[in-house]
C-alpha cells in the first residue's frame, strides 16, 4: 500500500516505513536508515516543506525585530525539532519521493474557512465542481503547512464533513507538511487517547482503515491499554483490529467514485 522507493533500491509501504521510524526517538540515527541495508533514508517532502516553512517564519520574525515574543521562541523550538528530524547530514537536495508525483490541488482560502465553520455544503459543492481534479485530497498552501481537507475537518471537529470526504475518496492517511495525519492529531492527549470530543472521530477514521501513527514515546499497545483502562472498549478493539475495524478488506477500490 502506497509504496515508497528508497534511493538504495529497497521499497516499503508508506505505513510500514513510518512504523519503522516510530520505533526510535528523533535523535536516534537508526530511524533514518533503511530497515534492510541501513543506507540513509532521505527526508520526505513533507519534512522538508515544514523545515523551509519554519525557517521562513523565523526569518520574518527576526526581520521585524520580534525575537523576544513567545511566537519566536515557539518557532525556534519547532525549527530545532524539524532540523533533528531531517538530520544534520542531509545534503540539502535529496528528498524521499513517493510514486505519486502529481502535486495536490491547493484549496482556495474561502474553502479552508468553510471547513473551519462547518459549511459542508460549500465544501462539497467546490469538490464536485471539477471531478477531473482530486479535490477531496486538496491541501492548504505551503505557508499553512499543506494541511489536507480531511485533516482540517478533523482538527475542527467536523465529523459529518469528514464522513462525506472519506466517501468522496479522501486519503484517510493524508499528512500535513509536519507529517501529522488526521488520526495522529485526534489521538492527542497525554495518554495518547482522543480528546474529550474526539472518540467519534477516532472511530470513524479507524473504521475507514486509518493507519495509526503514534507520537514520539507512544506505542499502539500503550494507547490500547489506556483505552481499555478508561472504558473505551470499542476504540481499543478497533486499534487492535488488523483491518482497522472493517469486516472485510476492500481491494482495487478506485480513488474517486465514478
Amino acid at each position: 500500500k502506497d509504496p515508497v522507493n528508497l534511493p538504495c533500491g529497497h521499497s516499503f509501504c508508506d505505513g510500514c516505513l513510518d512504523g519503522w521510524r516510530s520505533r526510535y526517538k528523533v535523535e536516534e540515527e537508526m530511524r533514518r536508515r533503511c530497515p534492510i541495508c541501513r543506507a540513509r533514508i532521505p527526508p520526505s517532502k513533507e519534512m522538508v516543506a515544514l523545515l523551509l516553512t519554519l525557517q521562513k517564519d523565523k526569518l520574518k520574525l527576526e526581520v521585524s525585530n520580534n525575537t523576544s515574543s513567545e511566537r519566536y521562541h515557539r518557532t525556534c523550538g519547532l525549527l530545532k525539532e524539524a532540523e533533528e528530524r531531517v538530520g544534520a547530514d542531509w545534503d540539502g537536495v535529496t528528498i524521499l519521493e513517493d510514486n505519486d508525483d502529481k502535486p495536490p490541488v491547493v484549496m482556495p482560502y474561502y474553502i479552508a474557512r468553510a471547513i473551519r465553520e462547518g459549511d459542508a455544503k460549500s465544501v462539497l459543492k467546490w469538490i464536485n465542481a471539477n471531478r477531473r481534479e482530486d479535490r477531496a485530497n486538496a491541501t492548504s498552501g505551503v505557508d499553512t503547512a499543506s494541511m489536507p481537507v480531511l485533516y482540517i475537518a478533523a482538527a475542527c471537529g467536523q465529523l459529518a464533513l469528514m464522513s462525506h470526504l472519506l466517501q468522496l475518496g479522501a486519503n484517510v492517511d493524508g499528512r500535513a507538511s509536519s507529517g501529522i495525519t488526521a488520526t495522529s492529531y485526534t489521538f492527542g492527549d497525554s495518554e495518547g487517547l482522543p480528546s474529550r470530543n474526539g472518540s467519534e472521530k477516532a472511530r470513524l477514521l479507524l473504521s475507514w482503515g486509518a493507519s495509526f501513527f503514534p507520537e514520539e514515546g507512544r506505542s499502539r499497545e500503550g494507547v490500547v491499554s489506556s483505552a481499555r483502562r478508561y472504558g473505551q472498549r470499542v476504540l481499543a478493539d478497533l486499534l487492535e483490529s488488523e483491518l482497522g475495524g472493517r469486516r472485510c478488506e476492500i481491494v482495487n477500490l478506485l480513488a474517486r467514485p465514478e
